[in-house]
């Protein structure tokens, strides 16, 4: 069954035949032949049957508002883009209830052309969808372990690796004898926040919406990523130095591979800035031999570089000892008030996130990666 939205999306479409149909008469100042007249009477009919059926959603729509107001209904947190397409029909509002289902209702009816440079067309609405941050993207592809639905604090089981004895007959086994330690995730609220005016609001095609959500969100795992690194740099017990004033050099790296070759690892990944990137894809690994960084590899590992890594530092390790914990859904809140005398909208988006690391062993880090 079609949606509102479908159904005005097709009135509109009707509507334009039937426009470019007496347009084209009129241009040719003549009559409508039989076949256009027949074509231009089913349009007709078949726009007033779409007009009805839009009513009718309409008048349902007003009824299921009526019978929801008596009860209270709990339902499950509702995906991000539906809470946003919710927003939009309420914003329009100011701020009352809806259960509307579909997008267009959220705004006038489309502009089919205007004159009005400072009016911005808005015949399309693109289905609002939320796609996959380019740093949670990163940090599943970088292999680092993501808890999600937390509730309460969380606790990570954190100790060195050990190896099992066989044991001779009627002997004892032998204790690991290691100290277990645990880190503990705890929800810290994470927030993003855009004003967007109501001019806006009013004017702008639907896709804007969506690119401005998209960005909250990204900006969201973007700091997720750099409190991880933060993380791991209190945590990670292995720390190769550069010394201070020597240029970065490859047998420095091969020592990183090393100081953590006694663990039993697997997702093992060289990460750095931008800049160190640039650097060591412009250096030879050893003389006459090919650059540091190759083909995205780093001494046949994976390699990375993104903004979030701290400056002037390598990490390489496990990165399946690094930790995620998201402790609820990504929470979307909509104040019309606050900014009301403005004409602004006030959207944050809200998270529970925190960072760790299960082994601090798995990984090293090259400090003072100095580039000249």
């Amino acid at each position: 069954m079609k949606n509102i939205y479908e159904l005005k999306q097709e009135r509109a479409s009707k509507i334009a035949l039937m426009s470019d149909l007496v347009n084209k008469v009129l241009t040719e100042n003549r009559s409508k032949d039989e076949a256009e007249t027949t074509l231009w009477n089913t349009l007709d009919k078949e726009v007033t049957a779409l007009d009805e059926n839009v009513r009718m959603i309409e008048r349902q729509d007003e009824l299921n508002k009526q019978v929801g107001k008596a009860v209270e209904v709990r339902t499950e947190s509702k995906p991000l883009s539906i809470q946003f397409r919710d927003w939009l029909k309420d914003a329009v509002d100011n701020g009352k209830s809806s259960t509307f289902t579909g997008l267009s209702e959220l705004r006038a009816d489309p502009f089919l052309s205007t004159t009005d440079a400072n009016i911005i067309n808005k015949t399309v609405a693109p289905k609002i969808d939320i796609l996959t941050s380019p740093g949670e993207a990163f940090l599943r592809q970088l292999g680092v372990t993501i808890y999600e639905g937390l509730t309460g604090n969380f606790v990570v089981p954190n100790m060195a690796e050990d190896v099992a004895t066989f044991p001779g007959e009627n002997t004892s086994t032998v204790s690991a004898n290691m100290q277990t330690s645990s880190i503990v995730l705890a929800g810290r609220r994470l927030t993003h926040k855009q004003s967007i005016s109501r001019e806006t609001l009013t004017q702008t095609n639907a896709g804007v919406y969506n690119s401005m959500l998209q960005n909250l969100t990204n900006g969201l795992w973007t700091a997720v990523v750099s409190d991880m690194f933060d993380q791991i740099d209190v945590d990670a017990s292995t720390r190769i130095s550069n010394y201070g004033g020597t240029t970065l050099s490859y047998p420095k790296l091969l020592a990183m591979d090393a100081s953590i070759g006694g663990l039993s690892i697997a997702n093992q990944a060289y990460v750095t800035t931008p800049t160190i990137k640039g650097y060591l894809k412009g250096t030879a690994a050893l003389a006459n031999q090919s650059a540091i960084w190759n083909n995205n590899e780093v001494n046949g590992y994976p390699a990375f570089g993104v903004p979030q890594a701290n400056a002037t530092k390598i990490y390489f390790g496990d990165w399946s000892r690094a930790i995620v914990g998201s402790f609820s859904n990504i929470e979307l809140i909509v104040d019309p008030y606050t900014s009301a005398d403005k004409g602004l909208i006030n959207i944050t988006v809200v998270g529970m996130f925190d960072t760790g690391c299960a082994n601090p062993r798995a990984f090293s880090i090259l400090t003072d990666a100095s580039i000249g």
